[in-house]
């Protein structure tokens, strides 16, 4: 029974995982909910980050009413008194008088709270007796400190003050909290209010009077190689592409606790005092402290900014600070500025010499950011040094992320989001998928934005230039090592003997079947290679010089930074020695082997790097060998007809409703993306394969060879023939097509159902028995329940199935191949992959077109369901207008959603 039923379940699982149908769940179960949800898409937060605008100071007041009389006019009596700094324009006050009826009081009282610049307590007995005053005294030392709010404790009458946890803690006025009622004349009282008030106005006006050099503003918002970049853009800024990142946070042992959002950080700085970075190179650090500096001079404190190059220089870092604030503001004179409101950001703190001298000087300051390039980096003998300091790492963008990057990105042409504009936006997400390698596995190279945008860069600027040799693809990483050789300054005509090194070292490295090389191995290595090749270059200069893409850990291993590097020098190697019989048997055992993620990596590389039609011929010749005892599926209604009668069990898929937008759809998507990607492990290695172990490996070299074969045709769109580009499409095609008739055959054999529901009965019934008494289903429910889950399940893995090849094949450049490879086969299944391709691909319904072939006698149930569920996908993640959305209700009488 496991083997035909129970086991089953790995094969429909497998599938599932990895055919990226989240969307189908979505879609599905959106249907039998139609919950909605709010679209809160973030918002980048525009204008100057830096200049303080020389306004009014707004001074809140926090008081009892009873402590505002006739008899005790409190509040007037301080106005009165302040007014010097009110009619010169240094404060604005504000409370409560200025309601007017009908306001809703508790949400302006809360609003000029969170605006206030400076916070006037006025303490009484009442005050602290007062609900209300408390609440405005929480909130008022929670701005505090969280932003560095200054909070002034005015000590009205005797009462128990010193008592409270808050305000004993802060200077008070009159003359350290004297209460004004203990005066002889309260002039006096006021006077010294006055002058504690003045002390702390010019305080701040001095700060936010601090004026930032135009030249290190432009490094503020300077994006380095991309500034000229954008075809629609002459300049672009870091606030034109800035986007939130997250950032994993660690607890003291170096434990990863939770992951937060920049902003929650940057919003809660004085919260955590003391704060380390950590991040790879490219992974966005530097931009970062770029932010943070902006977020702390909004606040009214004085970041300095200490790059990598200041922190290598020797000396004292105050004198290092003392020069990087000099650079950095106008005005700046460290003689009237205090120290606490000075917030050192130490960029690329790991090159220092004298870490612990510096660490050391560093926590004079309340509040620091240091910046390094790995969470271990930090090596004192005295570990106490670095306990206040609070630890987060930055992470890779999650697929909303890269959308909305990408979203970013394009939309600086200043377009609205229509239809052109989304089918650029999904167009340039499958094209960083690919180029970060996520389509066949957990990918090539981090999925920072540094790589991210440079991909689209450089998609964008060498469209037209490629060389015919290279596709895009390979071209982007060709671009890569470029940049990274030009950035240390190496001349045009080495770039060659770099390339070879690289060739060399990656080829040494797939010999020993090692990622990397220990010290005595590397040196065996260069020493092979000195012998064989003219290396005019100093070995200690090519290493310095490529160790952005070669480098050496900690423990003296050498190997490539990024695997995308390796992968392309051992696909360059192969490619260019295929006159060699043992490259070709080498060439031949890793296409035998494309659900090792390694060897899918370097069979695109191979295809990048060669047009030799062996290779071509020889992964033809391997998919026509995948799952070959079964014919390809053709979803027709005779071979449907089992699971046609079962349909009334399967939900269907709804129309959106009116106010559901495309933006909301697609950030409910993409959650189902960032879950997906965060939470499942696609390179599941053999050994880690129990159940049905021969299948499962079958069945995932037959996905991943069909994902190749899908890189291939979309990279040499332009440069294959037509009759190889139509034979790989429908041999890719095929593969996919007879693993779904073993799948089909499997569900409609009467043994594998019942031994399914047999076993989803016993678990309902598991989780039944959380029930209340009452509340427990009938054995006659759990099995209705049961075929329910089941037939649901089946249909989304003959639908996922489809749309697999779709994303596996489809691709704009090839509409007239794989219309022409789908009209000649002309069944159902083919029928929904040309209009699966045409709607993913070209944003196209042909309506009448469509609905004339669904209507046809040999289209299933359960084919006529698929096309319903492409059109409801379609119409949720795209404007579909008014009149569109009649035509396809009336059409194919799909049912629309209730408006929520």
């Amino acid at each position: 029974m496991q083997e035909s039923g129970v086991g089953r379940l790995w094969e429909l699982e497998y599938l599932v995982r990895n055919s990226h149908i989240c969307c189908t769940k979505y879609y599905l179960f959106d249907s039998i909910s139609n919950n909605g949800g709010k679209h809160t898409s973030e918002k980048i937060r525009e204008g100057n980050f830096v200049s303080q605008e020389n306004k009014k100071l707004k001074v809140f007041i926090s008081y009892s009413h009873a402590d505002n009389t006739p008899e005790k006019p409190n509040v007037e009596d301080f106005k009165t008194h302040v007014a010097p700094l009110k009619t010169n324009g240094s404060i604005e006050e504000w409370y409560d008088r200025h309601l007017l009826g009908g306001d809703d009081f508790q949400e302006i009282i809360g609003q000029n709270l969170e605006k206030a610049d400076i916070i006037c307590l006025f303490v009484s007995a009442k005050f602290l007796a007062s609900p209300e005053c408390q609440n405005e005294k929480k909130i008022a030392f929670t701005l505090r400190k969280l932003k560095g709010i200054p909070v002034i404790p005015i000590i009205l009458s005797q009462c128990a003050w010193k008592d409270d946890p808050n305000i004993s803690h802060v200077l008070a006025y009159p003359d350290d909290g004297k209460p004004i009622t203990s005066f002889n004349d309260p002039n006096d009282a006021w006077h010294s209010v006055y002058l504690g008030i003045k002390a702390i106005v010019e305080r701040e006006q001095k700060i936010k009077q601090l004026s930032i050099r135009d030249e290190f503003q432009s490094f503020l918002f300077d994006t380095e190689l991309l500034n000229k970049a954008h075809s629609q853009k002459e300049s672009v800024s870091l606030k034109d592409i800035y986007i939130e990142t997250e950032l994993e946070k660690f607890d003291i042992a170096k434990k990863s606790t939770s992951t937060i959002k920049t902003t929650e950080l940057f919003e809660n700085l004085f919260s955590e005092n003391r704060i380390i970075i950590a991040g790879e190179d490219q992974s966005g650090k530097t931009t970062i402290a770029k932010r943070m500096f902006c977020e702390l001079r909004k606040l009214n404190f004085i970041p300095v900014y200490i790059s990598g190059d200041d922190i290598k220089t020797p000396g004292k870092i105050d004198n290092i600070l003392i020069k990087s604030l000099r650079k950095q503001y106008q005005n700046f004179d460290e003689n009237v500025i205090n120290l606490d409101r000075i917030v050192p950001i130490v960029d690329d703190f790991h090159l220092s010499k004298d870490k612990e001298k510096r660490i050391k000087a560093l926590l004079n300051f309340p509040l620091c950011v240091i910046i390094i390039d790995d969470i271990f980096g930090l090596n004192f003998k005295d570990e106490s040094l670095i306990s206040s300091f609070i630890t987060f790492r930055i992470k890779e963008l999650k697929p909303s992320i890269r959308s909305e990057l990408i979203k970013r990105w394009l939309s600086l042409n200043d377009k609205e989001i229509d239809l052109d504009t989304y089918q650029e936006i999904d167009k340039k997400v499958e094209l960083i998928n690919v180029t970060l390698g996520r389509n066949i596995g957990k990918g090539l190279i981090p999925a920072y934005p540094f790589f991210i945008l440079s991909a689209l860069i450089t998609y964008e600027a060498f469209a037209l230039s490629l060389n015919e040799d290279i596709t895009s693809q390979g071209y982007c990483y060709h671009a890569f090592l470029v940049y990274y050789l030009k950035k240390r300054n190496v001349e045009s005509d080495d770039i060659d003997t770099y390339f070879n090194f690289m060739s060399e070292f990656a080829s040494f490295l797939r010999q020993k079947n090692q990622n990397q090389l220990n010290f005595n191995e590397f040196s065996v290595f260069m020493e092979d290679y000195s012998n064989n090749f003219n290396l005019h270059i100093k070995p200690e200069k090519l290493l310095k010089n490529l160790s952005d893409v070669v480098i050496k850990d900690g423990l003296n291993n050498f190997s490539f930074k990024y695997p995308c590097f390796y992968y392309f020098f051992v696909g360059k190697t192969l490619s260019e020695n295929l006159d060699k019989p043992d490259v070709i048997e080498t060439i031949k055992e890793i296409f035998n082997n494309l659900q090792n993620p390694e060897n899918a990596y370097i069979a695109v590389f191979i295809i990048h790097h060669s047009k030799n039609v062996q290779v071509l011929n020889e992964i033809e010749t391997i998919s026509l060998s995948l799952f070959n005892q079964y014919d390809p599926a053709t979803l027709s209604k005779d071979e449907m007809a089992f699971f046609d009668e079962e349909m009334h069990n399967v939900i269907r898929a709804i129309l959106p409703s009116e106010n559901h937008t495309p933006e909301m759809h697609r950030e409910q998507l993409s959650k189902f993306e960032d879950d997906f990607e965060e939470n499942h492990n696609f390179e599941t290695n053999d050994d880690q394969v129990t159940e049905n172990k021969e299948y499962l490996i079958d069945l995932r070299k037959a996905v991943k060879t069909v994902e190749v074969m899908g890189v291939i045709i979309r990279n040499r769109s332009g440069s294959l023939e037509k009759d190889r580009l139509r034979n790989i499409f429908l041999y890719g095609m095929n593969v996919h097509l007879r693993i779904l008739t073993s799948l089909i055959n499997s569900i409609k054999s009467e043994e594998s159902q019942k031994a399914i529901l047999d076993y989803m009965t016993i678990r309902l019934s598991q989780l039944d028995e959380k029930r209340d008494a009452n509340k427990k289903l009938s054995e006659e429910d759990k099995r209705k329940m049961a075929q329910t889950i089941f037939w649901n399940m089946c249909f989304i893995i003959v639908y996922g199935n489809i749309f697999k090849i779709v994303n596996s094949l489809g691709s704009d450049k090839l509409i007239e191949i794989s219309n022409q490879v789908c009209d000649e086969i002309d069944n159902p299944a083919t029928a929904l992959i040309k209009y699966g391709i045409l709607m993913k691909y070209l944003k196209n319904i042909p309506v009448e077109e469509l609905h004339r072939r669904i209507s046809q006698k040999d289209f299933s149930l359960i084919a006529k369901r698929s096309a319903e569920m492409m059109i409801v996908g379609h119409c949720a993640l795209h404007n579909v207008g008014y009149r569109q959305r009649q035509q396809i209700e009336s059409t194919f009488h799909i049912e629309r959603a209730k408006l929520t």
